[in-house]
């Protein structure tokens, strides 16, 4: 039987305190792959002006670190630092130029692709409070029958589980499924690296092996012609993984 990835303690009483300050490398590596994902996303048409929110402050990433009783992997909390997620495309919608209206340079859409939407800090906190409700449903035994419909990707550094307190949900689909960074990978892993988690997720894989690679692989995307992008009501969508 798979063990289960759950610590000791209740979920959120690991209080860790704020992330440690990046060092001046690693932010400027973190801060050139997220400006690049944003120059290669308005080029490709998106209104990214309107989409990205404000950086975090460091008050806003204790506050969530304490709630989820786990520290956000450095470049994970450097890129809050940068912006604390995207805003809702519904919600900009709802201003005008509305649906239809919007022509190319006033898309709108999730940023990392595939309906993957870049989670404020409330709602990542939010998600993660939400799969603690799910495994307090349960019972062990429950649990683990979970895990048993789970696959991995042949040679992807995942545990085969189906939740985990590990797993730190920071972009959403709309849909109970996640990109997460792990914190406990398996040995041949990386911590910090971009996984899939989810509902409707059996596959467990991993997308990047860090946040910074996640950017970069966007923007590759992204790149591709414009043809390569499925609009709808002003909403465009990339493909992330092919």
């Amino acid at each position: 039987m798979i063990p289960l990835a759950w610590p000791a303690q209740s979920w959120g009483d690991e209080v860790t305190g704020a992330s440690d300050s990046q060092g001046g490398g690693r932010a400027a590596g973190i801060r050139q792959a997220w400006e690049d994902l944003l120059s290669v996303a308005s080029d490709a048409g998106y209104a990214v002006a309107e989409m990205v929110r404000p950086p975090a402050t460091g008050e806003q990433l204790a506050a969530a670190e304490r709630a989820i009783g786990r520290r956000l992997p450095p470049d994970l909390a450097a890129l809050y630092q940068l912006s604390d997620g995207q805003l809702d495309s519904p919600d900009i919608l709802g201003r005008p130029p509305r649906g239809h209206d919007r022509d190319r340079g006033r898309w709108l859409g999730p940023l990392f692709g595939d309906g993957w939407a870049f989670n404020t800090l409330q709602k990542l906190q939010a998600e993660y409070q939400s799969w603690v409700q799910m495994h307090d449903q349960y019972s062990p035994a429950e649990l683990a029958e979970f895990d048993e419909f789970v696959k991995v990707r042949d040679g992807d550094p995942v545990k085969p589980l189906y939740m985990s307190a590990d797993w730190i949900p920071f972009a959403t689909d709309g849909g109970g499924n996640s990109l997460a960074a792990d914190l406990a990978p398996e040995p041949a892993g990386a911590v910090g690296q971009v996984i899939v988690m989810g509902s409707d997720e059996d596959l467990r894989r991993v997308i990047a092996p860090n946040v910074p690679d996640l950017l970069r692989l966007c923007a590759d995307r992204l790149r591709r012609p414009v043809a390569d992008l499925y609009i709808d009501g002003g909403v465009a969508m990339y493909t992330l993984e092919t």
